[in-house]
């Protein structure tokens, strides 16, 4: 670093690929291109090599203030956990990072296992409801959550969790909403939802549900297939889009097979212009039976559009029933579909709902003000603030 810098040095390590197109990967886009460059240099670590085709997310890469790195690790515990371990000391050492963030469990691990330098602050980003976490493992946090500084997460809930399986300390624990950007994501015109329907080959007057979440067990699109059939055989203009990929797909045809839907449901497979499909929706479903902060249903909001969420994790924080839209309960597809069908055919409660979920992102999720609170975090842990 050059002398005189004053700039805050931020390690930022994940397990997954930085440039994926997951809710947790949107967030370390967001933060590590939205903090200032006169103000941070940033080292983006994946215990990952895998890299994102076309140009996805490669914007990261032309940031001055930026880089990434790439240091796979197939288990903390093998040679490849010891390796990455080891090197990021050396870089710690080295660069005298200021602020060493992690994320998921092995860059948590790793993490804690760091040595503690002076003058070093070190965070622990819970992203999640640690649905994957084992009971050993809940019970090693417990041990190693004291290492921290502060653990941060997007929803009161997962705080809550945490102090309930890992005995955290209140005050190590720091709530920081997710945000989104209400510029790229606001409410479509007429002409604009027109477009986007027609571009998906949808009828004008369709009944569009929208689920924007990989194909894994957790995100339950089984039970939203199996509710959506119920919906369409009393509604046969409702159809839905599912937008994602991921290894739960096979499954997800057969069941769209199975329950012979396959004409009013849409695979869009992964896609990185979601704003664009958005405003061909009614409304966005997202049944997980586990959940962080959403940046799916933070998105929608901010489209304007209701949502029709399982009361778990940070959906129960985001998703005000009746307000902004429909709680229900998770892996209860009867529920699901009462409520997918009564919201079908109430397009004065879908207006109320969008227009109530976009005032709401306004007001408390915004992308600026989720990036300053993490800037006040740093600079308050570090005696800048």
């Amino acid at each position: 670093m050059r002398a005189g810098d004053r700039r805050i040095r931020l390690l930022l390590i994940t397990d997954t690929p930085v440039l994926a197109p997951g809710g947790s990967e949107r967030f370390l886009q967001n933060l590590a291109t939205r903090l200032p460059a006169d103000a941070y240099r940033i080292t983006l670590v994946q215990l990952h090599e895998q890299k994102m085709p076309g140009n996805h997310g490669h914007h990261l890469l032309s940031q001055p203030h930026l880089r990434m790195l790439s240091l796979p690790v197939h288990a903390v515990y093998d040679r490849s956990g010891v390796s990455a371990w080891r090197r990021l000391g050396e870089m710690l050492r080295r660069e005298r990072f200021d602020v060493v963030q992690s994320q998921h469990e092995k860059a948590d691990v790793l993490n804690a296992l760091l040595p503690r330098l002076p003058g070093t602050v070190y965070i622990s980003n819970r992203r999640d409801m640690g649905f994957k976490k084992s009971p050993k493992l809940q019970y090693a946090f417990r041990w190693l959550n004291p290492r921290y500084d502060t653990v941060v997460a997007p929803a009161r809930q997962i705080l809550a969790g945490l102090a309930d399986c890992e005995r955290l300390d209140p005050l190590r624990m720091t709530w920081i909403p997710n945000g989104v950007d209400t510029r790229r994501y606001a409410p479509a015109p007429l002409q604009r939802r027109l477009d986007a329907r027609a571009a998906l080959g949808l009828d004008s007057e369709a009944i569009v549900f929208g689920c924007v979440a990989r194909m894994t067990p957790v995100k339950r699109h089984v039970d939203l297939i199996e509710a959506f059939a119920t919906v369409h055989r009393e509604l046969p203009q409702a159809h839905l889009l599912l937008v994602g990929d991921g290894p739960d797909l096979p499954q997800v045809q057969a069941k769209i097979a199975e329950f012979g839907v396959g004409d009013a449901v849409t695979l869009l497979s992964f896609r990185d212009d979601v704003d664009d499909l958005l405003p061909a929706m009614d409304a966005l479903v997202l049944c997980s039976s586990s959940e962080g902060m959403s940046n799916a249903i933070l998105e929608a909001m901010a489209c304007g559009l209701p949502v029709v969420a399982t009361a778990v994790g940070g959906n129960l924080h985001l998703v005000q029933h009746e307000q902004t839209g429909l709680l229900v309960p998770p892996m209860d597809p009867i529920s699901l579909a009462a409520s997918l069908q009564w919201l079908a055919q109430s397009p004065h409660a879908r207006r109320r709902m969008g227009l109530a979920a976009r005032t709401r992102i306004e007001r408390e999720f915004s992308l600026d003000a989720m990036v300053l609170a993490f800037d006040q975090l740093y600079r308050r842990l570090l005696g800048r603030a």
